[in-house]
This record gives structure tokens, sequence and C-alpha cells, in this order.
């Protein structure tokens, strides 16, 4: 009877075992991503904008997009066509079991519609002057025969003139802080919010969210027993999404402080 019963318990336990999680390797941080393609989707879970690149070996990989205004740019165009692909290149960062991508640029790929050529006479090459129809229609042909000739069209910088960011902001895109003074709290959202201390001039940079990363995840481990108000000095990139200041941080150091003896 125990003999049994012992047979029956470790067969519940067996079966009651769990299905091990599959964990997806991560790519180092650091790391940079060259012209690879993709289509930009939002998580149903998360609700987190990702890139869905396409690989050579029919492995779909994905990242979570960190905010800019790049960002803001193929979120403008995915809006108007949602099917639309992206070249892009860019910085990987790494943080818990996620992999995010700090986009520096992007391409939206577009297919060429099809041109009907009508079948009419070439322009006479004794004509004194040009009729404005002849005109037009050869600088179509001029601009076929170049987006034949490039393949996908390239609108990165069409795209950016046609989706203005309105918002004013303090801090152009991509204005660098180094060793800055500041507190972190965090906001109603549970983000780190880095609140800067003025400097010399008297002129303090804006609050900004820091994004995930290898090092922000050791600041957080070193905020995580010390008091609200205990400063630490930033270094990183300052990006800008739809007005909001946003913080890519390289790195970051504890605030010594001095003794003055009298």
């Amino acid at each position: 009877m125990k003999i049994c019963l012992f047979i029956f318990l470790a067969s519940a336990q067996l079966f009651a075992q769990t299905e091990p999680v599959k964990r997806i390797p991560l790519i180092r941080e650091g790391s940079r991503i060259v012209e690879a393609t993709g289509v930009l989707t939002r998580e149903v879970d998360t609700g987190a904008l990702v890139i869905s690149l396409e690989r050579n070996d029919a492995v779909l990989s994905t990242m979570v997009i960190l905010p800019n205004r790049r960002l803001a740019e193929m979120e403008a165009v995915t809006e108007k066509k949602p099917e639309s692909r992206f070249r892009i290149s860019g910085d990987v960062y790494a943080f818990g079991n996620r992999n995010f991508l700090l986009v520096k640029e992007a391409v939206s790929l577009e297919k060429h519609a099809q041109r009907n050529h009508p079948t009419t006479a070439p322009i006479d090459p004794n004509k004194t002057t040009i009729d404005r129809e002849d005109f037009e229609d050869s600088v179509a042909d001029i601009v076929r025969d170049l987006e034949e000739a490039t393949g996908s069209l390239v609108r990165s910088i069409r795209n950016a003139a046609e989706n203005p960011i309105n918002n004013p902001t303090q801090r152009a895109e991509g204005f660098r802080i180094t060793a800055r003074r500041c507190h972190l709290v965090r906001n109603k959202e549970g983000a780190w919010i880095a609140v800067f201390v003025s400097d010399a001039t008297g002129l303090s940079d804006p609050p900004c969210t820091v994004l995930p990363g290898t090092s922000f995840g050791h600041l957080i481990d070193y905020l995580d027993n010390k008091d609200d108000a205990t400063p630490v000095l930033l270094t990183g990139e300052v990006l800008n999404y739809h007005g909001h200041h946003f913080l890519a941080l390289g790195g970051w150091r504890p605030v010594h402080n001095t003794l003055h003896i009298p």
C-alpha cells in the first residue's frame, strides 16, 4: 500500500511540473543594428512599440523601440500606412530579459506604383520652343528612371518634413550631459525621473525619464537601499519624444561628500 501511494505521489509531482520557460537569447548591449528591415507594431500584452526585424535565417527578432524623434516619425508613417516597412540602424540596450533599440536612422521603404506610359511621339529636335506638357513629361520620365535605378523609394527626409513635431523642447535631440548631478524620483507610473540640480551658471537641465539598459539596472540596484535624496552623477544622451525628455544612460557614479574640517 505504501509503495502504491509513493508511486502515485511521484507520478502526480511529475505531471504537475510546469513546462520550462523558453529564454530568448539577448543581444549584447553596445551592439549596433545596421540597415536592418522590419515592421513597427505594438505588443498586445504590454502596449510597447516594437520592431520586428526580418532576418535571413527566417528567425524573427523583436526589440522594444526606445522613444526619440525617429520613433515619432516612424509612428506618423505607420499611422498613415500600417503595412509600412523600415530600414533602420541603431544601438542595442539590454535590461531584464528584453532587448531595446535606440533608432538612429530610419528609412521608409515603399514599392513604386506602376506607371502607364502613353505612346507619344518624341519631342521634335528642330522645335524652337518646348510645350509645357512636353517639359512636365520629360521631368516625370527622369524621376521615374532615377527611382527605377535606385530600387525602393527612400523617404527618410520627406517623412521628417511631412511629419513635424510641433512641441518645443529646451534641449535638442542628441544633447549630451556629462557627470550632471541629480536626484532620482519615481512618478506615478513607476518610471525613474532624473531631476537635475542647477549648475554653476544657475541653469538646470529639464527632468528626464531614464531609459532602461545595463547601466540603469546597476543604478537602481545602488539606489535600492539609499535615501530618496541621495544624489548621483549621470552621463548620457538627451532624447525628445513628443515634447518629453528621455535620457539614454551612458554611465553614472555616486557623489562623494567631502568633509570640511575647520
